[in-house]
């Protein structure tokens, strides 16, 4: 009871950070209750069992479950086991994650379909159908530029 009192505190001094931050986290698209359950794991920057985060945050224990789950599967939290729960902490170096992840869409999903839209209409395809995929590919191609400046910075 005495880490969930410091946390409160951390988090009543440092509420225009966790404002901030899940302004910024909404913006990449994840609902509210995700992006201020992971604003406040940053800040707090220690291992959360969801019990605590559910008081901290004021959301259903299933929200923050389903939140987790998602931050788990693209390297945004980590979660070790405490006993028999499971606490959570979010990553040191969020940007490092989301560069990465950034390499992997450019790797394994633009660079291989700008492939294969430019074999498709090597093929030979009727002009409307062809017309179609060159404005697929040139819109592959700005967003590949992208990526390329993104993960080069």
């Amino acid at each position: 009871m005495r880490e969930l009192s410091r946390y409160r505190r951390v988090l009543e001094e440092l509420e225009p950070v966790v404002e901030g931050l899940k302004r910024l986290i909404t913006l990449l698209g994840l609902p509210d209750s995700c992006s201020h359950a992971l604003a406040v794991m940053y800040v707090i920057r220690e291992p959360l069992v969801i019990d605590n985060l559910s008081q901290l945050t004021g959301y259903a224990k299933t929200t923050l479950f389903t939140c987790m789950s998602t931050f788990e599967r693209l390297g945004l939290v980590s979660k070790k086991r405490v006993g028999r729960k499971y606490a959570y902490i979010s990553a040191s170096k969020p940007s490092k994650v989301i560069l990465s992840r950034f390499r992997e869409v450019l790797e394994r999903g633009v660079r291989p379909l700008i492939k294969s839209l430019e074999e498709l209409i090597e093929s030979g395809l009727k002009k409307d159908e062809e017309t179609r995929v060159r404005e697929i590919l040139e819109n592959l191609t700005e967003i590949k530029e992208v990526l390329i400046k993104v993960v080069s910075e």
